[in-house]
């Protein structure tokens, strides 16, 4: 159901185009069907006449509803949608650059990014953007809830990341916000989607300049599914 909200969500535009144009050809061809059945003068021709404009008249209102269902749907329902339940939103901010050295005060202020260092336990010391759950060495089963804290000066947005142990894996995104948390939930990790194994997994928290801290990375194994 919730897929479905989102799918009308995003693409209602083209939805309430759609409906409209069929809207207008049923209303088109009521307003001709009343007028036949208006000029007709023979019994069998007025019942032929009502008949279609029965039909027409509902495809008329049947479209009429849909319009003000998914006018309810898109309004009032979607938006109430949990957030975890909304695709990974894409920060503004690149994903792909962290800590900066900045020039001295009174040079300038502003920020020269820096690639992001891979992080490790020593990035998990800061108590501003630190996991809680999963610890170092868990074995995860099933959706695992990820509780932590992401809350850095001039916060911008966080995201939990996973890779394998094999030579030069690619970081993949499970799940990002642009809430601000302490140690509480950041959202879930549904372990079933990944193949049974070792896998490193961070919190990277970023700055609204893209700078960001020492990542918390931790190693965790998933089992697999029962």
């Amino acid at each position: 159901m919730e897929e479905i909200l989102l799918f009308l969500e995003e693409n209602q535009s083209w939805i309430y185009g759609g409906l409209f144009l069929l809207g207008l050809v049923y209303l088109r061809t009521s307003v001709r069907w009343l007028g036949e059945y208006r000029a007709a003068l023979f019994g069998l021709e007025r019942e032929r006449a009502m008949a279609r404009l029965t039909r027409s008249g509902a495809m008329l209102v049947l479209v009429l509803s849909g319009i003000v269902t998914l006018f309810v749907l898109t309004t009032f329902v979607s938006p109430a949608l949990p957030t975890s339940s909304r695709p990974t939103p894409v920060p503004t901010a690149s994903l792909l650059t962290t800590p900066s050295q900045s020039t001295p005060v009174g040079e300038s202020t502003l920020a020269t990014p820096m690639p992001l260092s891979e992080g490790g336990l020593d990035g998990c010391l800061n108590p501003l953007a630190t996991l809680i759950e999963p610890a170092d060495g868990d074995t995860l089963e099933g959706v695992v809830t990820v509780r932590g804290t992401a809350n850095i000066e001039s916060f911008a947005f966080y995201k939990f990341e996973y890779r394998d142990r094999s030579p030069d894996a690619p970081w993949r995104a499970v799940f990002a916000d642009i809430e601000p948390k302490i140690d509480d939930e950041l959202g879930s990790w549904d372990t079933t989607l990944v193949n049974p194994g070792e896998y490193d997994v961070r919190l990277v928290v970023t700055d609204t300049v893209g700078n960001a801290p020492q990542p918390c990375m931790i190693s965790v194994r998933v089992l697999p599914t029962p």
